[in-house]
């Protein structure tokens, strides 16, 4: 779960720390405040888009970290720099904001203003089936199967444009391949007569310096001392050990003045090996040039071409396999999705039941939601048909598509409703809600509270929220507040209310605007409703999908 997000210069908020807890966590604070900032700059750590326009005035970069902790206790740090030196890390270690989105995909789950609307696309309606439905094995089954199938098609559509390009695609095909085997390739061979090439070119200065070599190493100064060392040895045993390390370095002395002799005497430059070499070479440049500019990519390209002329030779009956293989392709992708339209058919009957006995629950009395699965004409790497969710606020009106009948409020109440029937099957570990409240209010501002606080039993949810009704639900309370910094320019910080007295005036300010007795009485009232529905309510709401 989320642990800890830390910013640094982020637009309004000069420095901030703000610890999270399991359960669900409620952000709060006045209008303009700064409640989605904290949520767009856990974003930011989560790879979203950022800009050199998000650093705070007069900062050269802005930083946000964000801290995960798994159920083992280790801890995964993701960090994001927008402005100077603007980059990502993961655990201390570059990244880039791909590979933070990639991950973050698998930590958490954003749904503020732009998610909902992303409800309004069939691939996030068929995923959140798939998920309701647990198939994400079976859907990736499908996927395999389907990439298995397109290769097959992709080998039979080469071995026909293959056989359609005749005799003389062959013929080009068998010249570059004589011309490849004639060359009689070694990988590394080029490198070894250039280094041949340098010897016979410089053979008589690399003598010369050899000779000079032997001469310099024969100089008996080391063979006197070492007797001279062997005879004080016999003299005091003590010198023994040095007499004999001694006696070994005239040992590879002589060995190193025979080495470089045999070097010596055979170096020749021969005027025929060099041209022999300077021949050869241009031959190796030559197949390096046409063949992807190395031995090893043109002893590679001679493989290729021997497995290519190879299927050529009978290539009926290698068409006639790769059609066979492709057959057998298909039959595995047809069987796969189908099990996968199986599954989704029964999970879409019981989504759409328990979703509509949320929106009941949520106030939207009298609202239809249905699961049309649409087949297509063509077998996908998801499946044979996706889903399109249909939606009516008002009885008696016609189920339409999401993005001609749901209005921000609407569609904000029904992802909640989805996720709270798919609780137990969402195996993302934390849920971010933000815009959750928009357009409601009363008795649905408190059943949204209650599917909060259910969703909060599986998961860590982390909610902006400007209604008490929902705010009085929160495990863990933070709140949000903007004043004028040390030299006079607003600044955002975070405070965590821990007691039930800084609740209650919270909750209090958020209803009236201020803290009266009267709105005081009401916020106490409303953190009692809130334990009290809370005892059975997240079960009971769970318990109907």
């Amino acid at each position: 779960m989320l642990k800890e997000l830390r910013v640094r210069d982020l637009a309004l908020v000069a420095e901030s720390a703000v610890r999270f807890q399991p359960g669900l966590n409620l952000l709060t604070g006045e209008t303009g405040s700064g409640k989605s900032l904290i949520v767009d700059a856990l974003g930011l750590a989560l790879g979203a888009r950022g800009s050199a326009d998000q650093v705070r005035h007069g900062a050269e970069r802005a930083t946000v970290e964000a801290t995960f902790e798994s159920r083992g206790g280790a801890a995964l740090e993701l960090q994001r720099d927008l402005g100077k030196r603007s980059g990502a890390k993961l655990d201390g270690r570059t990244a880039s904001p791909s590979q933070l989105r990639e991950l973050g995909r698998s930590l958490v789950a954003m749904h503020g203003q732009h998610e909902h609307h992303a409800l309004l696309d069939t691939a996030t309606q068929t995923e959140l089936l798939d998920a309701h439905a647990g198939a994400g094995e079976l859907r990736a089954s499908v996927a395999t199967a389907h990439a298995g199938w397109t290769s097959a098609q992709a080998r039979v559509a080469d071995l026909e444009r293959l056989r359609s390009q005749g005799q003389r695609e062959q013929e080009f095909l068998r010249w570059q391949l004589a011309e490849l085997n004639s060359a009689d390739l070694r990988a590394g061979e080029d490198a070894e007569l250039a280094a041949e090439r340098s010897a016979v070119r410089h053979a008589a200065r690399i003598a010369q310096l050899g000779d000079d070599a032997a001469a310099a190493l024969r100089d008996e100064s080391v063979a006197r001392a070492s007797a001279a060392v062997q005879s004080a040895a016999e003299l005091d045993p003590r010198l023994a050990a040095l007499a004999a390390k001694l006696d070994g370095m005239v040992q590879e002395l002589a060995e190193s003045i025979a080495e470089l002799r045999r070097y010596t005497d055979a170096l020749e430059a021969d005027p025929r090996r060099l041209e022999a070499i300077e021949s050869r070479l241009s031959v190796l440049d030559g197949i390096k040039r046409k063949h992807g500019g190395s031995i090893e990519a043109a002893i590679e390209e001679r493989s290729r071409l021997e497995v290519q002329l190879g299927a050529t030779e009978d290539i009926g009956a290698a068409h006639a396999a790769a059609e066979r293989e492709r057959d057998l392709r298909r039959d595995d992708l047809e069987k796969a999705a189908a099990r996968l339209t199986e599954l989704r058919q029964a999970a879409a009957e019981r989504m759409e039941a328990a979703v509509a006995a949320e929106l009941q629950g949520l106030r939207l009395e009298g609202a239809r939601f249905e699961i049309e699965l649409r087949t297509r004409s063509e077998v996908m790497a998801d499946g044979a048909e996706e889903a399109e969710m249909m939606f009516s606020a008002n009885p008696g009106e016609p189920l339409a598509a999401l993005a001609r009948v749901a209005s921000g409020g609407e569609l904000a109440r029904l992802m909640l409703a989805i996720k709270t029937v798919s609780a137990d099957t969402d195996r993302l570990p934390t849920l971010v809600f933000d815009e959750v409240d928009a357009g409601i209010g009363g008795e649905a501002a408190t059943q949204v509270g209650v599917r909060l606080k259910a969703l909060g039993e599986r998961h860590q949810v982390l909610v902006v929220t400007h209604l008490a009704q929902i705010a009085a639900f929160a495990d863990h309370h933070l709140v949000v507040q903007k004043s004028p910094g040390p030299d006079g320019r607003n600044v955002v910080k975070v405070i965590e209310l821990r007691t039930d007295d800084e609740r209650a005036a919270e909750l209090a300010r958020m209803m009236s605007g201020g803290v009266t007795p009267k709105a005081l009485a009401r916020a106490r009232e409303l953190l009692h409703e809130s334990r009290h529905a809370t005892g059975d309510g997240p079960r009971k709401a769970l318990q109907r999908s």
